[in-house]
């Protein structure tokens, strides 16, 4: 059987399929005595190459048992901890929480006194098992939001956290796939519908026109601890994610760099050092087609390696008239990664992975709206499309925008002690992104023989270095971290946008223009960009000896000099130099106060800063620089688990003050030329998160959470026409929810089927500032069902097969919009209406 599997795995390989990893191998030999338990953890942490999670309070005072032999590290586990006040519960693919064992009423019954763990001789010892250990209770949600792994329950921040498989039921493969609200706080729209470039909203606080290299995001993203610069490439499908933890507020301490907003940390499934296969090949509506898989190769001199691979396919789903040119919305990524782990001790191991990946998508179609106050008739050839389409209305010169990125990054841990953790995360990446926008849209007003259909094209390249250092140490009363952060980038963009057909002389047709990137008028504007980033940051949490220690004070302060600089280096063609500077040293303090009510019961109140760094906006003609914007929040929160750990709830309050907040406003006369200016006085954002899961009962789970955010923002006065405007705050709906229930039951002997439905909802928001109207509310339904665990070919090969559905009902709604208006313009309202029902079939083959 195991050279059937080194076959089939290599097959796969050879033939550019994906690698997906499989359950975590569980047989491993111990040699622990008995021993205190804090000692005892460390080295079974050691010996079964798993992360055990444990406060230190919990252990005082323990004596674990012995365990010698070939054993399943659960059952060693429990051998150990067994006849102790303390219970295990596992929480991830290898990471394992061990807390006080609560006290129930019942009695629990085990047979004989400990010994020793056999080697697979000894049949396991018959446990009574308490209510949480019998699945009745929620699983524990391990997360590293404090740069250390502890329970969601135990960390004073509001927190949204997607497992594996709650990515997988919800059919979330990139980022974009976020867009349409499962996290209700969280909002991830294509930048006016480039399929590769992100703007990411969270709390109300947006990044604006974020494409730009001279400007940062206000939320920051994490892959495995390194920073992402750019929104740039972030479309690109998702690796094969352990978890996904969404950080909601400024997380200017830990997460300091343009953290504004709140972070999105992603954690990669590691190497497993044991054989293993994972593919997962489907088809959907839209000719789409896509085969993701996972391997973990055995072993081999103390390396475990793991390669990823994924390709997904689909055509558009508004086709373009033009012959030969591609459909709107069409989508090609592919991508791959290998990552290798080497532990050459116990207290040490060094972790690299390098990935790259194309995306070669197309825009989405922009659709006209309305007619807006002083629109010109439009040509024969045109109407106004108030409802989704499925063919342009021009055939026009469309191309894929081609985004590539790639990236290393090398990390080593370091156990010091018992105590104390050194860790190095050092990386490097890299990313080109070809932007082709084509829509065949009118900007300026329908004149015979007139010009339309603006093509845009834009081309980016960047790459960054980063060095973060961090020293932690653990000890009973005192947790603390102190690290270093050093961030490097280089960038350099250039757009052009002619125009590429002409109406004839009554609008009942056209010729199409030839495109040329080059020429005495190439390109519009380019611009060199370099960015210097340094921080010094530390967090500590004591737990003084008093209250029962279940008071937790928390401070942290981060020290930041960032320095951006770089020209505008060419306009309309003509070389000139427009340099810009900006540079900022400041200090952003946190505090928190949390206290442990009962073992279920956890409140907190937290104050934070956070800040973005300044730039300039290469859409200006003076490429004229704008100053750093700050946030500082007030959040008050509550995380509680209640009837036998059956209904986890989690509620946050908050207050925000937006100073300084960078604007976009747009030159009426001339869409292309934007200014970015400070506010002079502060928006304010209040809001509440609420997270909700129960298990309602065996097999059945109902997950929700729902934002509310209120915000106020100050008039804005617009540096074009000097007139005053209502300031407003993007990509915020006021309210928004996410509601799943998913089940799972064995329809007959070996085999598991699942269901899971969830819908989501939002009122409406703005997407194009206070002179365009707002999306309109909506509310979608998906689905999955899933029959696995089906035997397949003997030994432990498993299939799986699923049946998923999006937009279920094929819901319809504006989910983007902005005017065209002004003198000398269309005076339409440019929309963007949502995906249609998709829906699809996947096989999965797992051993």
């Amino acid at each position: 059987m195991n050279g059937l599997k080194v076959a089939l795995a290599c097959g796969v390989f050879g033939g550019s399929l994906a690698w997906v990893s499989p359950a975590w191998a569980q047989q491993r030999d111990f040699d622990l005595p008995a021993m205190p338990a804090n000692k005892a953890i460390q080295t079974f942490a050691q010996q079964a190459g798993v992360d055990v999670i444990a406060p230190g309070e919990t252990l005082r005072g323990v004596t674990t048992n012995p365990v010698k032999g070939t054993a399943d590290v659960h059952d060693a586990l429990d051998q150990m901890l067994r006849g102790t006040p303390l219970e295990a519960r596992k929480s991830g693919e290898r990471t394992y929480l061990i807390k006080a064992a609560p006290q129930r009423p019942q009695k629990i019954a085990y047979t004989a006194p400990p010994a020793p763990v056999a080697a697979v001789a000894t049949a396991p010892a018959v446990v009574e098992e308490a209510p949480t250990r019998s699945g009745a209770g929620l699983s524990e949600i391990i997360v590293t939001a404090q740069k250390r792994e502890e329970s969601l329950q135990d960390t004073p921040i509001s927190i949204a956290v997607m497992s594996a498989d709650d990515l997988q039921n919800r059919g979330i493969g990139s980022l974009s796939d976020l867009s349409t609200g499962a996290v209700p706080s969280l909002r991830v729209t294509p930048t006016a519908g480039r399929p590769s470039s992100m703007t990411v909203t969270m709390r109300g606080i947006s990044p604006g026109d974020a494409t730009q290299i001279s400007r940062d995001p206000t939320v920051g993203i994490y892959v495995d601890g390194v920073y992402l610069g750019r929104v740039q490439g972030l479309g690109s499908e998702l690796f094969d994610l352990e978890r996904m933890e969404i950080l909601r507020g400024p997380q200017g301490t830990l997460f300091g760099r343009n953290a504004v907003g709140g972070a999105i940390s992603m954690v990669s499934k590691r190497p497993t050092g044991e054989l293993g296969l994972d593919v997962t090949a489907g088809i959907s509506n839209w000719k789409g087609r896509s085969i993701r898989a996972h391997l973990n190769l055995p072993e081999i001199a103390g390396f475990k390696i793991k390669l990823d691979g994924l390709w997904n396919k689909r055509d558009g789903w508004v086709k373009n008239p033009l012959a030969g040119a591609s459909d709107w919305y069409d989508v090609d990524r592919r991508g791959g990664r290998v990552s290798v782990l080497w532990q050459p001790a116990p207290n040490f191991e060094l972790y690299y992975s390098f990935d790259k990946s194309r995306d070669n998508s197309v825009i989405g179609y922009t659709q006209i709206g309305d007619l807006l106050k002083g629109a010109a008739p439009l040509p024969p050839i045109f109407s106004v499309e108030d409802k989704r389409v499925r063919k342009g209305r021009a055939g026009v010169a469309l191309e894929p925008s081609v985004a590539k990125v790639s990236g290393h990054s090398l990390q080593a841990k370091w156990d010091i002690t018992d105590n104390l953790t050194l860790r190095s995360i050092t990386a490097y990446r890299k990313l080109s992104q070809e932007q082709y926008d084509n829509n065949g849209m009118l900007l300026r007003p329908y004149a015979p023989n007139g010009t339309f259909s603006r093509l845009s094209y834009a081309d980016v390249n960047q790459d960054q270095f980063s060095q973060e250092i961090q020293f932690l140490g653990s000890f009973d009363n005192l947790q603390f971290i102190l690290g270093g952060f050093y961030f490097k980038e280089d960038a350099d963009d250039l757009a052009f946008g002619p125009f590429s057909a002409r109406f004839n002389s009554d609008g009942t047709g056209y010729t199409l223009l030839p495109v040329v990137l080059g020429g005495a008028s190439y390109p519009d504007r380019a611009a060199d960009v370099f960015a210097r980033s340094k921080a010094i940051f530390g967090q500590a949490t004591y737990t003084p000896p008093i209250l029962d220690e279940r008071l937790h004070l928390t401070a942290g302060l981060r020290w930041t000099h960032d320095r951006r600089y770089g020209s505008l280096t060419r306009a309309r063609g003509a070389v000139i130099d427009i340099p810009f500077r900006f540079a900022s040293k400041r200090i952003d303090p946190a505090f928190t106060v949390a206290f442990d009510w009962t073992d279920a019961v956890n409140t907190y109140v937290k104050w934070g800063r956070a800040y973005r760094a300044g730039g300039a906006n290469s859409r200006s003609v003076t490429y004229r620089p704008f100053a750093e914007e700050q946030v500082s929040t007030w959040e008050i929160g509550a995380k509680t688990e209640l009837f036998d750990r059956r209904v986890r709830f989690n509620i946050a309050a908050y207050h925000t003050r937006y100073s300084g907040r960078q604007v976009d406003f747009v030159n009426p006369a001339n869409p292309s030329n934007y200014e970015t200016l400070n506010t002079p006085k502060p928006t304010t954002i209040k809001g509440l998160d609420v997270d909700l899961t129960a298990r309602i009962a065996t097999g059945l789970t109902l997950s929700g959470s729902y934002s509310f955010t209120d915000w106020e923002a100050a008039v804005d006065v617009n540096p074009f026409s000097m007139a005053i405007q209502r300031g407003v705050v993007l990509y915020t709906p006021k309210h928004s929810a996410s509601l799943a229930l998913d089940h799972e039951f064995s329809p007959f002997a070996g085999a598991v089927l699942a269901t899971h439905f969830d819908a989501v909802y939002s009122s409406s928001f703005y997407t194009g500032g206070s002179t365009s109207p707002t999306t309109g509310a909506y509310a979608m339904l998906n689905g999955r069902i899933t029959l696995r665990d089906l035997d397949i070919g003997g030994g432990n090969a498993k299939l799986a097969l699923s049946l998923w559905g999006k937009n279920l009902t094929n819901a319809e709604f504006r989910s983007f919009q902005v005017a065209v208006a002004g003198p000398g313009l269309a005076n339409i309202n440019n929309v963007l209406f949502n995906e249609p029902r998709t829906y699809g079939l996947e096989a999965r083959i797992t051993f």
